[in-house]
């Protein structure tokens, strides 16, 4: 304890510490040191000398000790009627973060782009939350690559040549190909082309964007891209090509991902196998790679290891 001497020379005494605070109610909490410290789970000198730093700090005598009991003093009891609410809030609010720690539970926000958002994601996400019951996802699908930090994002699923913020956590989940496909009906009334020059005598679903771009980068294809330039139904919707070419619409391209649960229930069959065109990548960001949330990270792996599986 400071002395008179001390105080005289107005030296400023460190700042009382959260720990010390708590080593103290809980010493009033149990009437002895050796129980308090049963509770914390550390020795019992650690306890005693936490007590006495927080007089130190306080300047004043809160304890009085003897070998047989410890009691309050009138400082001690009005200091701990004073922290008592607050201890005890803190303890509430640590255990409440326990059930981050154990099954994972609460609100995952999602943004993802609207190609395939209705469907593949869609099937992920059933399949996710059946495995997960205490967690749920808000999806937000949209073009525009949202800010994860300002917008209240936890993660997002981007398929993209380039990422453009380096502040954040990248995973790559898998190259983004094109390719074509078509319902096995059309292929029935019509035939399976088995060259790129035959795709000019079929009916063809044109991707707007690339066709106008000229964007098919086929330098030993040139008949896929001539003739998937031109055709009867067009639209700058991926999951309208699907919807058509389901529907034995004629021969159209989609992103790989996009076709792989048709693919595995027989709606759609490859066509031309040989040809595919790497549109880009598909990624799982999230905002930092230092304390990821349990939810976040249950989720990262989920999909990770799902696309991992239907791709």
């Amino acid at each position: 304890m400071p002395g008179p001497r001390d105080r005289a020379r107005g030296r400023a005494a460190p700042a009382p510490q959260l720990d010390e605070i708590a080593a103290f109610a809980r010493v009033a909490e149990m009437g002895s040191f050796t129980a308090a410290a049963a509770q914390l789970g550390v020795p019992k000198s650690t306890v005693s000398r936490a007590v006495t730093r927080l007089e130190e700090s306080l300047r004043v005598r809160l304890l009085q000790r003897s070998p047989r009991a410890v009691a309050l003093t009138e400082a001690g009891r009005r200091f701990f009627g004073d922290v008592a609410p607050h201890i005890a809030g803190l303890r509430d609010a640590t255990q409440a973060l326990d059930v981050y720690q154990g099954q994972p539970q609460g609100t995952i926000r999602l943004s993802a782009p609207p190609d395939g958002g209705d469907s593949f994601i869609g099937e992920m996400l059933v399949e996710f939350c059946a495995r997960y019951p205490l967690l749920s996802v808000e999806v937000d699908l949209s073009a525009r690559q949202v800010d994860l930090v300002r917008e209240g994002f936890d993660v997002a699923l981007r398929a993209t040549r380039v990422l453009p913020d380096s502040s954040l956590v990248a995973r790559k989940l898998l190259d983004s190909d094109v390719q074509l496909f078509a319902a096995p009906s059309y292929l029935a009334r019509r035939g399976l082309p088995r060259a790129f020059e035959e795709l000019a005598a079929h009916e063809r679903v044109v991707f707007l964007p690339d066709a106008r771009r000229g964007q098919w980068p086929i330098d030993d294809a040139r008949a896929v891209r001539d003739a998937m330039a031109t055709g009867r139904i067009a639209t700058d919707n991926f999951q309208l090509i699907r919807a058509v070419l389901r529907a034995g619409g004629g021969i159209g391209p989609l992103p790989r991902l996009l076709a792989a649960p048709d693919l595995a229930s027989g709606r759609l069959v490859q066509v031309l196998p040989e040809w595919s065109w790497r549109a880009g990548t598909m990624y799982l960001v999230y905002p930092s790679a230092r304390h990821v949330p349990r939810n976040v990270a249950v989720f990262r792996d989920f999909v990770v290891a799902w696309v991992k599986r239907i791709a």
